[in-house]
């Protein structure tokens, strides 16, 4: 049995840090990306019984290779602690218990774990996991005094103990979506999700956007709807796969947007965040653009064109509407990143095409943070571009990557590769698309970027290869 501690401190009030910890989405902010994939957070949260389901990194891996891991949480040793146990896994033994007590200006959080991953005997590899541990509860620190920072900022109910807002969010259990959920939640404001499925939790209601199905009450229980929905467009773009990409977003966004118009006044929501993307610039930029740049050409424009004017005909009853036009979002959790962080690690990488298309990229943090920015600064209106800050083309953000990585970038990837995964339409205005998209809005309505360069992003996401 090998034991391991980590001592860290956080400007919050005892009490205040063991809530937040407490709250529904807790455990997918604290989590570094690179280190652990939220499958389901317990609920209750770290209530005795209740189980976690992660997918947890396996050391130096970056965080491409994942192996299931499930946690039964039970009490801690103090009124301010709880205990997380192995229950299935890749190591034979695992116990963790957290301790949260008062210090001066704040939290001294403690962690112990007492841990073995082979059987007895083979304790050197237990030790070597210790640096590991270090890692993960560093990038946890940082990660949650992230969040303070900017819960603070957005004057969070759980640091001023005023009412949270109600928020009803379609789309939550995908990648961006349980980022956004999570984030609500924890700042101490009310979340429910609507979802396709039979709800299995008490947050959880059913629509069918396909059959037109959604219960007004929903609607108007919320102080604000958040939608996400729609189906990836990381696939090759055929016939179907259009008609399914256009249907599953301005379906979805037109029931939302008139069943919120029929709700009497003072029923209907404050206002309604819906996703859109970059694509609406179209896929060859000459100049650097920002949110009042006229549209561009392509499938995606039009999309793009007809998804925002479905979610602005809230506005004729008086709700106040965003759409958030996302880069690409960079993290190993998924999609461009993901795919493409595998072929450095193994000698293969290099930039897209001629390398100098322009790629509008942000963080997976700050995707998240811009929907609850857009939701909780109320005089935000109409398109919002989430995207970093740093300028990159294809060619500078290979450089980045294979720097991280430590390996080169010497094996372009001609344009006909993508043309073969994604079709010639997908390749297009997908992986070859120039994109220069500037977050004019964001930076005049005060949003501060947690990752504002691509080495900020990298870092988080892929972390150092522990």
């Amino acid at each position: 049995m090998t034991n391991f501690e980590w001592t860290s401190e956080v400007p919050l009030a005892a009490e205040i840090t063991y809530l937040w910890h407490a709250q529904p989405g807790a455990l997918t902010r604290l989590s570094p990306h690179w280190a652990q994939e939220i499958v389901e957070e317990s609920y209750p949260p770290i209530a005795p019984g209740s189980v976690a389901q992660v997918k947890t990194s396996l050391p130096g891996s970056y965080g491409l290779v994942r192996r299931p891991f499930s946690s039964v949480h039970s009490e801690g040793p103090t009124r301010f602690s709880f205990v997380d146990e192995l229950k299935k896994g890749p190591l034979s033994q695992w116990r963790h218990t957290h301790e949260f007590s008062s210090v001066a200006g704040g939290t001294k959080i403690d962690d112990r774990v007492e841990f073995s991953m082979a059987p007895q005997g083979f304790d050197s590899i237990d030790r070597s996991l210790v640096h590991y541990l270090e890692a993960t509860f560093e990038a946890r620190h940082s990660r949650m005094l992230m969040d303070i920072e900017f819960l603070e900022r957005m004057h969070a109910p759980l640091v001023t103990r005023k009412k949270g807002k109600r928020i009803l969010i379609a789309g939550g259990s995908g990648l961006v979506g349980r980022q956004v959920a999570a984030l609500f939640s924890t700042a101490g404001h009310f979340v429910r999700l609507l979802v396709r499925r039979t709800p299995k939790f008490p947050y959880e209601v059913h629509w069918n956007p396909d059959l037109g199905i959604i219960n007004p009450r929903d609607l108007a229980w919320a102080d604000a709807v958040v939608h996400l929905g729609g189906k990836s467009i990381a696939t090759r773009f055929t016939k179907k796969a259009k008609a399914e990409i256009h249907s599953s977003r301005i379906n979805s966004t037109t029931l939302l947007a008139e069943t919120m118009g029929a709700l009497p006044e003072v029923k209907r929501p404050e206002v309604f965040v819906c996703a859109s993307a970059v694509g609406y610039y179209g896929s060859s930029a000459e100049v650097p653009v920002d949110e009042s740049a006229p549209p561009g050409e392509g499938i995606l424009s039009d999309l793009c064109q007809e998804w925002e004017a479905a979610a602005a005909r809230v506005e004729e009853h008086g709700i106040r509407r965003v759409s958030i036009r996302s880069g690409v979002a960079l993290t190993s959790l998924s999609g461009f990143l993901k795919l493409q962080a595998p072929l450095y690690l193994a000698g293969a990488g290099g930039r897209l095409g001629s390398g100098e298309q322009g790629l509008a990229w942000v963080s997976l943090d700050d995707l998240a943070r811009s929907y609850v920015h857009a939701v909780l600064v109320d005089y935000i209106r109409g398109p919002v571009n989430a995207v970093a800050p740093q300028l990159v083309s294809q060619k500078e953000f290979s450089e980045a990557l294979a720097a991280h990585l430590h390996r080169p970038a010497k094996i372009p990837t001609p344009g006909f590769v993508p043309e073969l995964v994604l079709g010639r339409d997908g390749a297009r205005e997908l992986a070859l698309a120039d994109q220069k998209v500037l977050p004019e809005k964001l930076q005049e309505t005060g949003y501060q970027f947690a990752h504002p360069t691509l080495a900020d992003c990298l870092e988080e996401e892929l972390g150092n290869g522990a």
